[in-house]
């Protein structure tokens, strides 16, 4: 008999309250810890055919997006020296590191760099560029790396498709150094452009610029985010907010390709474009940014 779901921060059962629904995938909140996540989650095979083992994806990691990637990856830097969580000269390990991005810039940095990486064409061609990545789960690796020690471990943008965050902060922490470091970073639900677009357009429409599903699990917030890691056994080092760029949005959740080209799509494409206009700048100012950062130290 298949167990009743609970929520992973709080332990509270059903029911959840309803959010958003797109297609067969729902997103709940629990009424406990506010915690959004999908429910019933997506079943393994709907995941495994998802871009992380697309080929295709892997040749505009290495291609078209790698800028992209660098820039992203070097935004990095700054909000980890803010939180003291950048030791020069130290280890990092990249949960998820996909093309290896991060790695090369912990490189610059003067770091030693390792890398885990799911998707096995990513990994490989990580790997042909010099890169020290592991293809797998941070489970998978953890017979290699289970000697090693590291300073700092990152998740950029993993977490929550996970279908338990917890279990990999839990490997993690028997692979730091004594007062090293894990920094995440997620999409914000609390954020002060996903809430307004969610009130004004996804509840009416059935369309929401924000989740994506199925192949996000969890959506947290800053209380969610600290209140995960405080679970996990890591005391809150640093917690900011930023925006995720639009142009992500205008390539993905509300592209031609998703929403069509008809007069309904160009409508909600302008009416997310006109929102964005000014409440990017205030969520900025009143730090409600649509992106987390989030800085825990064992």
């Amino acid at each position: 008999m298949k167990q009743p779901r609970r929520c992973i921060l709080c332990d509270r059962g059903e029911p959840f309250a309803p959010v958003f629904e797109q297609g067969d995938y729902r997103l709940v909140r629990c009424p406990g810890c506010r915690l959004v996540f999908q429910h019933p989650q997506p079943a393994a095979d709907v995941l495994a055919v998802t871009y992380y083992h697309d080929p295709g994806f892997t040749q505009a990691l290495f291609g078209p997006l790698r800028d992209m990637t660098l820039k992203r990856a070097r935004d990095k830097e700054a909000p980890l020296r803010r939180a003291g969580a950048l030791p020069s000269g130290g280890r990092t390990l990249d949960v998820g590191c996909s093309s290896g991005a991060w790695l090369q810039v912990a490189a610059e940095l003067g770091m030693h760099a390792v890398g885990v990486e799911i998707g096995a064409a990513t990994a490989t061609a990580a790997r042909e560029r010099g890169l020290d990545v592991r293809t797998g789960t941070l489970e998978q690796a953890l017979p290699g790396l289970e000697r090693e020690r590291f300073d700092l471990i990152t998740f950029w943008d993993v977490l929550e498709h996970l279908p338990d965050p917890r279990q990999e902060l839990a490997i993690a922490a028997r692979l730091l150094a004594p007062g090293g470091f894990v920094a995440a970073t997620f999409p914000n639900v609390e954020g002060w452009y996903p809430r307004l677009t969610y009130r004004l357009l996804a509840r009416r429409t059935g369309v929401w610029e924000y989740p994506e599903l199925p192949l996000h699990l969890y959506d947290f917030a800053p209380s969610t985010a600290r209140r995960l890691l405080e679970r996990c056994g890591y005391g809150q080092q640093a917690l900011e907010t930023s925006a995720t760029p639009f142009a992500f949005y205008r390539e993905t959740s509300i592209s031609p390709a998703r929403l069509g080209s008809g007069r309904r799509a160009r409508a909600l494409r302008l009416a997310f474009e006109a929102l964005r206009v000014p409440v990017y700048p205030l969520a900025r100012v009143a730090r409600r940014g649509n992106a987390l950062f989030i800085v825990g130290r064992r």
